[in-house]
């Protein structure tokens, strides 16, 4: 009986099935065989998704969504009103977030009975709703002589389980009054006993109230809020606080929800409202805001660096894949032989890649993960002030970055596999593999992308259309994209010129030249890491140029003054610790003649002037609500804030100014008999005249005074004492109100004058002492303090007295004018870095695999009498010439985005909104040029030493 062989027919869908299924199965035994090469490829591709996943962990735990806000705002009630304006309001979700009137906005209608202290009732009235008052205000706390800035929630706790969790107690009991409190964990971080008591004193636009001894009654937590954006953790809590700069607001506690109608309707009282219902329902909002914002320089830079670490993790796999691919060329030569398809071979890398991709991408998301949560618990041990918010893993930007990771390998194997559809077999087989010939076309259109992509990054930085995010990072995608496209075109060009090179490096650039395929991923990856050195390092200088453009030193350099969150009652306290710790050094407390808490009938003077009528130098004093236009003619110096810079008369201790300025015997004791001092008017006469506020000058040494009129060595000051009438108006003098007093001048040179000066607060008119402001009636108040030394303050020093100054408040600095520092050394160490990493790690891969096939060639070189020091000038040279043409390629791709965004950053706008484009942009080739060169000597000196043994030589049969 005869059997028919009868054929199996498969459809091609079937045929694909399985021929990816043995590729995939070869993968993974290629995987687990060489186990080296693979965990190259997952530390190259994995290292990026753990830091981008552990980031995205972090960032989704600490960025608190709306629904995530709500209970730390609003407790368990319905929302919060705030305090009724008298303008009627329109906002949006947020209170905080208002849309514009056409015009001016109606008056608010009055709320039924509200009065001064009858808020609650009133707003519990037009609610129908049981309300809790919550208050926050700044405030200074002092702990033994430690003092430092706080908030302070208050309150009302007739319900405190309402309270939770915006407001919680986790240890004690409750506050039974103002001179109790709770301390809060962010409290207990800045430095807060948990146990004893503290001093208490609130601030306002008065300064501080006087302070209070409160007794810590137990531990808690509290966050104020204002709107539903804002939420910050406070440092203590009491029962409610009264404060003229005291924020108020109200939890309305009832069993219906506040709706957007009844919210728009609060409104029209002048009510603002955050609304659990609405920020649940958000849809239910009417109103849209008047306009959106367009895409930021950060976002532009922010993008860019994403775009970088895209195609960093491609190219960085591209050399390994190579590495595989070659590897495997005589086993895939013989499947060709066999009637292996080009599709087939073509898959059995791509197979490689999507295993390794799938592997790595698994381990760097599962590591990443694993560290965000480990460093959001390790946080919250050591600062739980910063999460306060539930832990949060975001699973779709996790898979996003791991399909990304994922589509990385394969695109990095793409170029290896597509040098496989013109695999020779033949010379495979014989052992000789070169490169096809060179497509001609494929570098045509990679320059002409790259240029194209050039000058759309060049136009894009110029104008900044309204697509400039997408039309920039395509330019720079296209200069990439066309670049690479050149490579196999660089390579063989420098292959046709190598017979002028020395003997090594002219055999590296001709190896190179033949075996494109594997030098090309190899360039390709070192050009990257090149481009973003140029564009890191091209960003990086224009914003320290712009920020050592926009730097304006606000005390003469060498000299120091105390920064930060300090009460003008706490400056004299600090001069005598900066005195303490270092007696050498000059310090002095400029007093303002002003009494900023606003007693009734201050005293204040004002300097003469003649020709100039008493109303005409008096303009308005701080406080007052008549708008003037200021007259030039009429400046003069006085005791209160003025239109003008440069015409404050202040006041300091007499042993202070002269030790500081260096006053001389005689100016000494005119000072000490009631004498002005002011700087010499000869000094300052080619200055030009002070103009009003808001005219920035940004040299201090360019400053001039209000200069007084002088009569026989004495000028004359009016002196009276301010009304105000009932409607809380100032009223001007009355000429029988006003006496006239008579002080003596003392010059003191330009030189001398400005080691007080501060360029804020403009240079003072004149300085009395403290005695004669007290003699007169002035008030005085502390304005700054000023340290310098005789020999200048030294780094060191400085370290010293800021760790003093923050012992003795802990919002204060201590701050020495040094001109501008760069502050970009770590960024700039952390990009040489990796830069330096991802060429070392090309290049000696690419060498590796050179060595590697080239075993024959050198088994020859050993036979006919090479030495070892040949075979390694041989593999030095490869690996500098890789490095050093790869480099150099991505420096010049480098250069039109860098100068691109540099272009941004260094535009200004004026006030006109007219952008001013930098007559030139600074290129630090200092920095770009050192790693370019010098990374490729380490490597060609790390692939010189790796070359240790002789190659075997077989000895052939004859």
């Amino acid at each position: 009986m005869e059997h028919r062989h009868v054929p199996v027919t498969t459809s091609r869908l079937d045929g694909w099935r399985a021929g990816w299924r043995v590729s995939l199965r070869i993968a993974r035994r290629d995987v687990r065989r060489h186990r080296g090469r693979s965990l190259l490829v997952v530390v190259m591709v994995g290292l990026p998704v753990l830091l981008l996943t552990a980031a995205a962990t972090l960032w989704s735990t600490d960025d608190l969504d709306a629904a995530e806000r709500l209970p730390f705002q609003v407790g368990t009630s319905q929302g919060f009103v705030l305090q009724p304006q008298p303008t009627q309001l329109r906002q949006l979700l947020d209170p905080m977030s208002q849309t514009s009137w056409n015009g001016e906005p109606p008056a608010s209608i009055p709320v039924p009975g509200l009065t001064t202290g009858t808020e609650e009732a009133s707003l519990a009235r037009l609610l129908g709703a049981r309300l809790t008052e919550v208050t926050t205000v700044p405030a200074t706390i002092r702990v033994g002589s430690h003092y430092q800035s706080g908030t302070v929630s208050g309150v009302e706790l007739a319900h405190p389980a309402s309270l939770a969790p915006k407001v919680t107690l986790e240890s004690g009991r409750w506050p039974a009054g103002p001179d109790e409190v709770l301390v809060t964990v962010q409290g207990m971080e800045h430095g807060l006993p948990s146990t004893g008591t503290l001093g208490l004193a609130t601030l306002g636009s008065t300064g501080e109230s006087r302070e209070r001894t409160a007794t810590i009654v137990g531990v808690g937590r509290s966050y104020d809020s204002q709107g539903s954006e804002y939420l910050q953790p406070t440092d203590l809590v009491t029962t409610p606080l009264t404060s003229d700069d005291v924020q108020r607001l109200w939890l309305v506690d009832r069993a219906t929800p506040i709706t957007w109608s009844e919210v728009e309707r609060l409104n029209t009282y002048g009510i603002g409202v955050l609304s659990r219902h609405v920020v649940e329902h958000p849809e239910t909002v009417t109103r849209q805001p008047d306009g959106v914002s367009g895409p930021s320089t950060t976002l532009l830079v922010v993008s860019v660096a994403s775009l970088g670490l895209v195609l960093l993790t491609t190219l960085l796999a591209g050399p390994a894949f190579a590495v595989s691919a070659a590897r495997q060329r005589r086993t895939l030569a013989l499947a060709a032989s066999n009637g292996a398809t080009t599709s087939q071979l073509r898959r059995t890398v791509l197979a490689q890649a999507l295993v390794l991709g799938v592997l790595s991408a698994v381990v760097g998301a599962v590591l990443g993960v694993t560290g965000g949560i480990a460093a959001v618990a390790a946080t919250r041990l050591a600062r739980p002030e910063l999460f306060f918010g539930p832990l949060q893993v975001p699973w779709p930007a996790v898979a996003l970055v791991a399909v990304t990771a994922i589509i990385s390998s394969v695109v990095a194997a793409v170029v290896p596999s597509r040098g496989l559809g013109r695999l020779d077999v033949v010379s495979v087989l014989r052992g000789q593999s070169v490169s096809p010939r060179l497509r001609r076309r494929v570098p045509v259109v990679g320059a002409a992308l790259a240029a194209a992509g050039a000058v759309v990054v060049t136009w894009v930085a110029s104008t900044r259309p309204a697509l400039e995010l997408v039309l920039f990072l395509a330019g720079s995608v296209a200069i990439v994209g066309g670049s690479l496209l050149m490579v196999p075109l660089v390579l063989a060009l420098v292959a046709k010129v190598a017979h002028r090179l020395p003997l090594p490096v002219r055999m590296a650039a001709r190896e190179a030249g033949r075996q494109r395929g594997r030098a090309t991923p190899t360039v390709a990856a070192i050009m990257a890491g090149a481009s973003a050195l140029a564009v890191v390092c091209i960003s990086i200088e224009a914003d320290t140029t712009r920020a050592a453009r926009d730097h304006v030193a606000t005390v003469r350099e060498g000299e120091a003054t105390v920064r930060g969150s300090v009460t003008p009652e706490r400056l004299p306290d600090l001069a005598r610790v900066v005195v303490q710790n270092a007696p050498g050094l000059h310090t002095v407390v400029v007093d303002d003649l002003f009494d900023y808490s606003q007693q009734a009938h201050p005293v204040m003077v004002a300097a003469q002037r003649p020709g100039c009528s008493l109303p005409e130098i008096l303009p308005q004093p701080v406080g007052g609500d008549v708008t003037t236009v200021p007259d030039a003619r009429c400046a003069t110096a006085s005791s209160f804030g003025r239109d003008f810079s440069g015409a404050n008369l202040q006041a300091a201790d007499l042993g202070e100014f002269a030790a500081f300025v260096g006053l001389t015997a005689e100016q000494r004791t005119a000072m000490a008999r009631g004498a002005v001092a002011v700087v010499d008017p000869a000094d300052v006469a080619h200055l030009p005249l002070p103009g009003p506020n808001g005219r920035m000058v940004r040299d201090l040494e360019q400053l001039r005074p209000v200069l007084l009129d002088e009569t026989d060595g004495t000028a004359s000051f009016a002196r009276w004492r301010q009304q105000t009438a009932a409607s809380g108006a100032q009223v001007p003098p009355r000429t029988s109100d006003v006496e006239t007093v008579r002080l003596p001048v003392v010059h003191v040179p330009r030189e001398q004058w400005n080691r007080l000066v501060q360029l804020t607060s403009g240079s003072p008119a004149g300085i009395v002492t403290t005695a004669t402001a007290a003699r007169l009636g002035l008030p005085t108040t502390p304005s700054s303090l000023v340290v310098r030394g005789d020999q200048g303050i030294s780094t060191e020093l400085e370290s010293r007295l800021n760790d003093a100054v923050v012992a003795s408040q802990r919002d204060a600095t201590f701050t020495v004018e040094r001109g501008y520092q760069r502050d970009d050394t770590v960024a700039l160490v952390v990009v040489f870095g990796v830069i330096a990493l991802i060429i070392l790690v090309a290049t000696l891969i690419a060498t590796a695999l050179s060595q590697t096939e080239n075993a024959p060639l050198l088994g020859t070189l050993a036979a006919v009498g090479a030495t070892r020091r040949t075979r390694r000038a041989l593999a030095g040279s490869q690996a500098l010439y890789l490095a050093l043409l790869g480099a150099v390629l991505g420096v010049l791709v480098g250069l039109a985005p860098g100068l691109g965004l540099a272009r941004v950053v260094l535009t200004t706008t004026t006030q006109d909104g007219v952008r001013v484009p930098p007559a030139s942009i600074p290129v630090p080739w200092l920095q770009i040029l050192a790693p370019v060169l010098l990374v490729p000597l380490v490597a060609g000196a790390l692939a010189w030493v790796s070359i240790r043994r002789a190659p075997v030589v077989v000895r052939r049969a004859t």
